[in-house]
């Protein structure tokens, strides 16, 4: 229920509350009842220390020896208080009086809840989506601490504005214990089932079988139902009683938003059918919903999308632990009934396993590449080494010792090997011979004689060879390295 300034006429008094003017705590003064319900009641109040305004939520005493109702009751405060950011309703205090009554202290906004305005016509688009794109983002922090609402509707979607005009959505009653709004009292049976299980209208297929064993994409099916009803007026699943809006959540297709709303995009009713799938498994997570609505908000909900895709937190589920042969994620949950999730811890001796593997995976590395260096190092050297030839039908010249003590009559000519040019000159008969790798070539010359050098045959031009004469010494040979 909205649990602060609204448009609607104040609620009945119940006898239990406190009066108007009366100060509990020393601290905080009633003026005014907002809303009362099975479960308890909101007032206006103002905390005399602080001098501001708050609302006041009381437990009804008819729970307040419930240790089940009085522990929802402050397990809301708690979760309400871990989701810390501006779309959310702000906790400032939790007691109980010296009459034992349970309280808490919430911040006091101006306005009212999306039911209010719904009640009066759909929504425009661009409104619509901002709301949807807020909500989300205050859903995406309590995911990423471990809470589930479990309860999004119209009128847990509290709309005021900012200072500068721009609208501000907060998300309200985080927790199970939820309080209805006075014009619902008429079934105080109704009203205590739907706070533990939340509202029919607004439930997950997987919440209808069981209210314990959802997860997060039970708030994504409850925004995408919300959405449809901002911009339509009408819920997508609707029957004659609570039992055919279950059977018809459960098994029929959503009513097509365009029917309904046809200046709406396309890609809207795509992104509702995505919230709405039946299978959880396949329905569209916060960040793909807030990628896909962004192009249909205002700057202030494009800031909203932003911050949600660029959240990274955990998953928040209510479902059961996985069995122990699942290892990589643990599922819990706190003494407070809130999901939490967290890794599974690496024991000692993995972690020596671990760093044994490696150090043999090392060992055998470093002796594999000792082997290599060795058989590289002792490996012969096989390249072939082209000869060269010391007379025109390139017989091999027997190889001739120069006499240490004769000394060279003239300097010898040494004709490179790797290019030698023809006696024509030209560029295109220049041919490059490979050298020879480690064996020493030697070309032995006659005294006097003029001995003809042919080069190796290149690949290019294997027909063009090349002489040169060389200068007689008087007993030296020409040795080529």
């Amino acid at each position: 229920m909205g649990v602060h300034a609204s448009s609607r006429a104040r609620a009945e008094r119940p006898a239990w509350l406190p009066l108007n003017g009366e100060v509990i705590d020393s601290r905080y003064r009633v003026d005014a009842v907002l809303g009362a319900g099975g479960m308890g009641a909101v007032v206006a109040g103002v905390d005399l220390k602080l001098a501001q305004n708050v609302a006041i939520k009381f437990l009804n005493p008819e729970h307040a020896h419930k240790a089940e109702q009085v522990g929802r009751f402050v397990r809301e405060a708690q979760a309400t208080s871990r989701v810390r950011t501006e779309h959310a309703v702000r906790v400032l205090d939790v007691g109980s009086t010296a009459g034992g009554l349970h309280y808490i202290v919430m911040e006091r906004l101006e306005g009212a809840d999306l039911g209010d305005h719904v009640a009066r016509g759909p929504l425009p688009i661009q409104l619509a989506v901002d709301c949807i794109l807020q909500a989300a983002e205050a859903l995406s922090e309590a995911h990423a601490a471990g809470i589930v609402h479990r309860d999004i509707k119209p009128s847990n979607l509290w709309l005021s504005r900012r200072s500068d005009g721009t609208p501000l959505l907060k998300v309200l009653d985080f927790g199970i214990s939820k309080l209805a709004p006075a014009a619902d009292t008429s079934d105080p049976k109704l009203t205590e089932t739907q706070a533990v299980f939340g509202s029919p209208t607004y439930m997950s297929p997987e919440q209808i079988r069981s209210a314990k064993n959802v997860d997060s994409s039970t708030d994504v099916w409850a925004l995408g139902v919300v959405l449809h009803e901002l911009l339509t007026g009408h819920i997508p699943f609707e029957g004659d009683s609570v039992s055919a809006v279950l059977a018809s959540v459960s098994a029929d297709p959503p009513a097509p938003l365009l029917t309904l709303r046809p200046d709406a995009p396309p890609e809207l009713a795509s992104v509702i059918l995505a919230c709405l799938e039946k299978d959880r498994s396949r329905r569209i997570s916060l960040k793909d919903l807030a990628r896909r609505l962004r192009p249909h908000a205002s700057l202030v909900g494009a800031i909203s999308a932003d911050r949600i895709m660029s959240t990274a937190g955990p998953t928040a589920s209510l479902l059961p632990p996985p069995t122990p042969s699942s290892r990589p994620v643990t599922l819990g949950q706190t003494d407070a009934g809130l999901a939490t999730t967290r890794l599974a811890p690496t024991t000692a001796a993995q972690r020596t396993r671990r760093v044994a593997g490696a150090a043999v995976l090392l060992s055998v590395g470093a002796v594999v590449g000792a082997l290599a260096l060795l058989w590289l190092r002792h490996e012969p050297d096989r390249t072939a080494t082209p000869r060269v030839a010391a007379s025109a039908d390139n017989a091999p010249p027997p190889p001739v010792t120069a006499e240490p003590s004769a000394p060279p009559s003239s300097v010898p000519i040494v004709v490179p090997p790797a290019a030698v040019a023809s006696a024509t000159g030209s560029p295109s008969s220049v041919v490059a011979a490979p050298a020879p790798s480690s064996r020493k070539v030697r070309a032995a010359v006659a005294g006097g004689a003029t001995a003809p050098v042919a080069a190796a045959p290149a690949t290019a031009r294997p027909s063009a060879t090349a002489t040169a004469n060389v200068a007689p010494p008087s007993s030296t040979s020409m040795t080529r390295e």
